[in-house]
């Protein structure tokens, strides 16, 4: 009884303070807050400095989503065992618990996700230890800071006409859509997820610097934190057509070459440094980690059979085995996977809590309609809209492709892939006349069932 209670009394909290946030905007319309004319991405110093706003964002973004986590230490923190592994200069974590997924070759134990979080974790390892850092507190800061980077890149962009707009974009971005659950929970798997989009973030925010602040360093680090984003998602390699597209569509012409140059020298550097520790690991420049980790989980007999191997015919056992058996990505996955994007929905009984959303997870159809509005952007007035649809059209390939759609988790947690492409074109057509009541309340509704999310978990799958 009491966990029933708890359950539907944190939900009606939830409801209650978004419906207090609408009222708010309501009230804030009525009274007329001053309009700002539509941003044009490369409009002089006229554009207003946004480091206040991007302030509170975080500050508030950080308390939301601390309400939403239970505080329980995480003890999938697969990142703090590799960030510890390499301060003491190995790249193996044979130590790492058994209940931790990883992967066996050459005679150690690997970690099989991209490398990317356990950087950030490192100074955190380094001064409380494995056991000392909660990856909680790191995954609640990046999802806060995830707030306040989108409307960042929103106002950069020319995105909505005033802040209240670009305000409500960046709330649907981070609270509509599965990355509030993901940032709210900070398990080892969804905190590469979280610092994915901080990274890819903060690469668009240099891309997007106005022409008249712009210098190559900008683009220099566009390129080094996109790269960054690939190290944490391998799928976000595939993102570098919008960075391309970007600069064609939105930089003076006699800039263009140049730009591109710095921004791939900038993502050289990541992208030089993981296909090192991949050769460290594998003898290849390819990540091989998802590529063991679906043959143990599918076809462990030949798993087990490659761990009796020497380390230098390891590497080609396993490129056999794929030819016969088929690699992590296949055609085949992809009715299933389409299924889990656009239909797969909860479960409905008669008994509490009457409304199960499953372990496979929840569609986007489901938990963020509001995303659909990327229908409605200015596809006909603004070329840029095509890069972003075909950004996200490529980086969903991988996930349609996968031999999973992610399991263990509430939403579609592999579509944070593609979901910033098509967010951005979400928030063009949300805003492409101007945000009435009807649009925020969608926009509310698909934050109040992401926020269902960690409520649910955290009473239910503890």
């Amino acid at each position: 009884m009491a966990v029933t209670y708890g359950y539907f009394g944190t939900m009606g909290a939830l409801y209650l303070f978004l419906a207090a946030l609408f009222c708010l905007d309501r009230v804030c319309s009525r009274i007329g807050a001053p309009k700002t004319p539509e941003l044009d991405p490369e409009a002089p110093a006229e554009r207003p400095r946004e480091g206040g706003t991007c302030l509170a964002l975080f500050l508030i973004s950080f308390l939301v989503l601390f309400l939403l986590n239970d505080h329980s230490f995480v003890f999938y923190n697969n990142y703090s065992y590799l960030a510890d592994a390499l301060l003491h200069g190995r790249l193996y974590v044979d130590g790492m618990p058994a209940y931790l997924e990883s992967v066996e070759f050459g005679g150690h134990v690997y970690m099989h996700f991209a490398p990317g979080p356990a950087i950030l974790c490192l100074p955190f390892v380094a001064l409380f230890g494995v056991n000392g850092f909660n990856i909680a507190w790191l995954s609640l800061g990046l999802g806060a800071a995830n707030t306040a980077l989108a409307y960042l890149v929103f106002t950069r962009m020319g995105v909505g006409r005033d802040r209240r707009e670009r305000l409500w974009c960046a709330a649907l971005l981070t609270f509509g859509t599965v990355h509030c659950f993901l940032a709210a929970l900070g398990h080892g798997w969804f905190l590469g997820h979280v610092s994915s989009w901080f990274f890819l973030l903060v690469g668009m925010a240099f891309l997007t610097v106005p022409e008249h602040r712009r210098k190559d360093v900008h683009l220099f680090l566009s390129g080094v934190f996109y790269a960054c984003a690939v190290t944490c998602r391998m799928p976000n390699l595939l993102g570098a057509l919008f960075f391309f597209g970007y600069i064609l569509m939105r930089y003076p012409r006699e800039k263009r070459l140049r730009s591109l140059l710095f921004f791939c020298l900038g993502a050289a550097i990541p992208g030089g440094l993981y296909m090192l520790y991949n050769y460290v690991r594998f003898g290849t420049i390819m990540d091989k980690g998802y590529n063991l980790t679906h043959l143990k989980d599918l076809f462990r007999d030949r798993y087990n059979q490659m761990q009796a191997l020497p380390k230098e015919e390891q590497l080609a056992y396993l490129k056999a085995a794929e030819q016969e058996v088929g690699g992590p990505l296949q055609l085949k996955h992809v009715k299933y996977n389409l299924y889990s994007i656009f239909l797969l929905g909860p479960e409905f009984t008669r008994e509490y809590p009457y409304v199960i959303p499953t372990l496979a997870g929840v569609s986007l159809t489901h938990l963020s309609p509001a995303l659909y509005f990327a229908v409605r952007a200015p596809y006909r007035r603004d070329r840029l809209t095509w890069f972003l649809l075909a950004t996200a059209a490529v980086c969903a390939v991988p996930f349609l492709m996968n031999y999973g759609n992610g399991f263990a988790q509430f939403g579609m947690r592999y579509a944070m892939d593609f979901i910033p492409y098509v967010g951005i074109l979400a928030a063009m057509g949300l805003t492409r006349r101007p945000l009435k009541s009807w649009k925020v309340a969608l926009i509310l509704l698909c934050m109040w069932l992401n926020m269902w999310g960690p409520v649910y978990w955290n009473i239910f799958y503890k």
